[in-house]
């Protein structure tokens, strides 16, 4: 997306734009309104109608493949149509002339109150990670902070191109706790799916076998805040699982989510194996679980996941750095589960899907080299299709949580949560293969424009977040604070 200066240079937009704008970790805040700030020709703001044009539109969905040239109309925040050439009088019209369109990244995994204390912890193993982020930190998190750690961990995620999260909430230290993270998505603006977990505040009564069943509060989380399974934010639970606790406290969580109605998501395997056994033999598997690392899981362990319709959520560079083992991308698609992607903890990795994509799909393909290169011969072909990453960070994340018949394919009918990628940048342009250049040449910087539920988050390359502008400060002290405290 690119315009020209007076002597013909072709520019990117957000160069014009950035200037004096508010800046933290990357992000770039505009005041005002997305759609105010660009009228169309006409003079209408298009507030109920978008018109995404001429944009090479990767909808990762069979039936319409790659689209070249291609509009998208949006019309109460649901996609009306694809085509050429669409007539959509008075709707705000969104240029995406060299840009690659894409569904709207799916995150299945991220613990976004963390975004607090970002990059305190890359040079933690997982154990001192769990004795100084579950067992110090996280006890001296105060409401506000919650908020805060949301809020901004959620807008980072907008700014990259992501659109949905499954948020995994371990500091419900008191329902105040809980209830300010839900707000801080809310006014994020992004879809979550807001998986309720333990308190963060005894780390020994709730992550060392535990035999205290999950938080009550779970049940007023369902029959208050998320009465209905339909609106932007919905409800999941995070349980410990056989790693963490008891079988009967497995089995009694497993059980309340269930009657819930909602997916429960828990960590296994990052410590050892025999979890999803344990399971099975609990008969407890079944496609409503999702499954965080796995991977020191047995391959019949893998399998059962997959026979059972189960989610995987890799998180690739918590993983490698950490010591939990290598990522498991490629067993959860050879055994039948729904691969996904996550990023974890931003207090230690990167925070964008881009990286964890790639660095899933690149390490997937050394593993499965590894044999040839071994034996001395060179490989014949490559292992893995860039494409398959792709529908892993948006599909499959979609119905791992439950999501598919809504979202994580630009397909009418479903909400629009979109991302276009400025295709006219140094690091992108040419784009020869667009699938190609989303999954290896793109990041952040290129993320142009984000919408979800068809409204815009980030448009030119600026987020559009007034609240999270105004606490910028508030951010960096609850941070420090919170790190003095816990004399990290």
């Amino acid at each position: 997306m690119a315009d020209e200066t007076s002597d013909g240079t072709a520019v990117s937009r957000r160069n014009y734009l950035k200037a004096g704008a508010a800046t933290l970790s990357g992000i770039v805040f505009a005041s005002g309104n997305a759609a105010a700030d660009q009228h169309t020709a006409d003079g209408g703001s298009g507030e109920d109608r978008l018109l995404i044009t001429d944009g090479t539109v990767v909808t990762v969905d069979p039936q319409h493949g790659v689209l070249d040239d291609a509009d998208i109309l949006v019309e109460d925040g649901e996609i009306a149509a694809l085509g050429t050439n669409l007539d959509a009088g008075g709707a705000d019209v969104i240029d995406a002339s060299g840009s690659v369109v894409v569904p709207g990244f799916v995150n299945s995994h991220l613990h976004t109150w963390e975004a607090g204390v970002r990059g305190v912890a890359g040079d933690w193993s997982f154990l001192e990670y769990l004795e100084k982020m579950l067992g110090e930190i996280s006890a001296n998190y105060r409401p506000r902070d919650a908020y805060l750690g949301n809020l901004f961990g959620a807008v980072q995620q907008l700014n990259a191109g992501t659109t949905t999260v499954l948020d995994w909430f371990h500091i419900a230290n008191t329902p105040g706790h809980t209830d300010r993270a839900i707000e801080g998505l809310e006014d994020a603006g992004i879809r979550a799916v807001f998986a309720h977990g333990p308190p963060g505040d005894d780390s020994a009564t709730w992550w060392d076998n535990s035999d205290v069943t999950h938080p009550d509060d779970i049940q007023r989380l369902a029959r208050t805040t998320f009465p209905s399974d339909d609106g932007l934010l919905t409800l999941a639970m995070g349980i410990r699982g056989p790693d963490y606790s008891t079988d009967e406290v497995v089995a009694q969580d497993i059980e309340t989510a269930r009657e819930l109605g909602i997916p429960a998501s828990m960590h296994i395997g990052s410590l050892g194996g025999g979890g999803v056994r344990t399971l099975d033999e609990l008969g407890l598997l079944g496609d409503d679980l999702n499954y965080v690392h796995a991977n020191r899981l047995s391959d019949a362990e893998h399998a059962l996941i997959g026979e059972s319709g189960g989610s995987v959520s890799t998180t690739p560079e918590v993983e490698l750095q950490m010591g939990m083992g290598m990522p498991v991308f490629g067993k959860a698609i050879d055994n039948g589960a729904v691969p996904t992607i996550g990023v974890d903890v931003v207090s230690n990795v990167s925070d964008d899907m881009f990286t964890q994509a790639r660095m899933a799909l690149q390490v997937q393909r050394g593993l499965d080299n590894q044999d040839t290169v071994e034996a001395g011969q060179q490989i014949q072909t490559v292992s893995r299709p860039a494409r398959r990453v792709l529908e892993a960070s948006t599909i499959d994340g979609a119905r791992a949580l439950g999501l598919e018949d809504r979202i994580g394919s630009i397909t009418p009918g479903k909400r629009a949560d979109i991302t276009v990628i400025d295709g006219g940048d140094l690091n992108t342009a040419p784009v020869h293969d667009p699938v190609e250049t989303v999954v290896f040449q793109s990041g952040i910087e290129n993320v142009d424009t984000v919408i979800v539920d068809g409204e815009i988050r980030k448009r030119n390359g600026l987020v559009y977040n007034q609240t999270a502008q105004e606490h910028l400060d508030r951010l960096v002290a609850s941070g420090r604070r919170m790190l003095r405290e816990s004399d990290i």
